[in-house]
């Protein structure tokens, strides 16, 4: 848009200031009315955008309910936690049974006599190692026969059950074989095969298990062990602490032990998983509630509407939450058919949902297989209630339409202005040119008025009137 910097040469007329002033009267009423229905447009949006949040929030909860698992969990308890980790699934039968800590699984562990140091020749040939019919063979060879040697080609053999240290103690070093798995099945057999050339005695690491213990070399500092326990009054044991069969739907971990104390193992209802489930929708649904509450709000007294106040959309929402969460749910047990009857009533002033916490506790512990038929399935209230939600938030769903609306509605807006301003500057430049004209004309007219003044004083007789 031109700027005109100068007044009138002809007429001393402000032209600029004059043509600034006119178009900023034709400006002003159409942008107020663009920037008003840019800020309401704006707002809509975002309380659109607002209103989806908290109602897909409110779905997340209904999911929740509609889960199966959620009325099929148990949970699994035990009178002393240091003893034993327990947890169920929904496989285990409801119960209490005796438990005692007995026995812990432990890994077999073998200890070659006091040797010098770690430079120690031990002697040569091969080792022949077996761990729960698995086997592998080193092969010891002169100048690689030391302890340190030994260990390290125990323990880079492949596929190996046993790793190999070396213990150094008051008496000098000792080459120590440890089981990689607990359990008595994980004992450790070792053989070893020598020649003519042995440096040493490689029949010091001989062990059998199952052989005459004159025959072993090798010490047994631990033996190799399963867990065991006893469950109303029964043995059960396990190669590594933990019991997952003794009890179907029931794992038991063994920590420590402490044999022949009985301790009690309870399996239980996950009733907590239910009511924090339920406390969650409560507490979703009244978040959408005040969110419909203030949008759709007004204030007579000052006038003050709520940003979708009036609006359709909204208002059908509103009624049909409001009508299904009082519907009678068909196939639920007759007398815990409505969410009233659990304890959860509806605020007709504010319409967010109040709870009964003792009646609904009540409820969950004496008829805890009835909340199922009430909330879950196609027919239970949280299907309904996800289903209308979905209409309104899903891809392309009510409010996406709505806001797909009032984003061309802002983006017409942005053309508008953009006309607003190319319409402007041809006004502008017409004021311009109207006034230079006019401007040029006064000037004219100055001069022509001049003339005849002077030309007048010039005459015979004329006399110029005094002030």
């Amino acid at each position: 848009m031109a700027q005109i910097t100068s007044s009138g040469i002809g007429s001393g007329l402000d032209i600029s200031g004059l043509v600034s002033q006119l178009v900023q009267a034709e400006r002003t009423p159409q942008e107020t009315r663009l920037n008003t229905n840019e800020i309401r447009a704006q707002s809509r949006l975002s309380a659109f955008g607002g209103l989806k949040s908290s109602l897909s929030s409110f779905q997340g909860a209904l999911t929740k309910l509609q889960e199966a698992g959620l009325y099929q969990g148990r949970v699994a308890s035990v009178s002393d936690e240091a003893l034993f980790k327990v947890s169920a699934d929904s496989d285990a039968a409801v119960g209490s049974y005796s438990i005692q800590a007995e026995k812990l699984a432990s890994r077999h562990k073998l200890a070659s006599v006091a040797f010098i140091n770690d430079d120690a020749a031990i002697g040569t040939g091969t080792l022949s190692i077996s761990v729960n019919g698995k086997s592998f063979s080193v092969d010891i060879a002169t100048g690689s026969d030391s302890l340190t040697s030994v260990r390290d080609a125990v323990n880079s053999a492949s596929d190996n059950g046993v790793t190999a240290s070396i213990i150094r103690e008051q008496n000098g070093s000792r080459l120590v074989f440890t089981a990689a798995e607990t359990g008595a099945a994980n004992a450790i057999t070792i053989t070893a095969s020598v020649d003519g050339s042995d440096t040493g005695d490689l029949t010091q690491l001989n062990f059998d298990p199952e052989g005459l213990p004159a025959d072993n070399k090798l010490l047994e500092q631990q033996a190799a062990a399963d867990a065991e326990l006893t469950i109303d009054g029964f043995t059960a044991v396990s190669p590594n602490n933990v019991f997952s069969s003794v009890v179907d739907g029931v794992t038991i971990t063994l920590l420590d032990t402490n044999p022949g104390v009985s301790e009690s193992l309870d399996v239980n209802l996950d009733t907590d998983a239910v009511r924090n489930a339920v406390t969650q929708f409560v507490n979703a649904y009244n978040t959408l509630r005040t969110n419909l509450n203030n949008l759709t709000a007004y204030d007579p007294e000052t006038g003050k509407a709520g940003l979708l106040q009036g609006d359709s959309t909204t208002s059908r929402l509103s009624n049909q939450l409001r009508q299904m969460l009082n519907e009678t749910v068909s196939g639920a047990d007759a007398d815990l058919d409505t969410l009233a009857e659990i304890g959860i009533t509806t605020n007709f002033e504010t319409g967010r949902l109040e709870t009964d916490s003792d009646k609904l506790n009540g409820l969950i512990a004496s008829n805890f297989d009835d909340f199922a038929a009430l909330f879950s399935g196609d027919n239970g209230i949280a299907a309904r209630l996800d289903a209308v939600a979905d209409v309104y938030t899903r891809f392309e769903g009510i409010l996406d339409t709505r806001t797909d609306g009032l984003q061309k509605q802002i983006d017409r807006i942005s053309d508008q202005r953009i006309t607003l301003d190319k319409r402007l500057a041809v006004i502008e430049a017409r004021y311009l040119q109207q006034f230079t004209a006019l401007d040029a004309l006064l000037g004219e007219l100055n001069q022509t008025s001049s003339f005849l003044t002077s030309q007048l004083a010039n005459l015979p007789g004329f006399t110029r009137e005094k002030k």
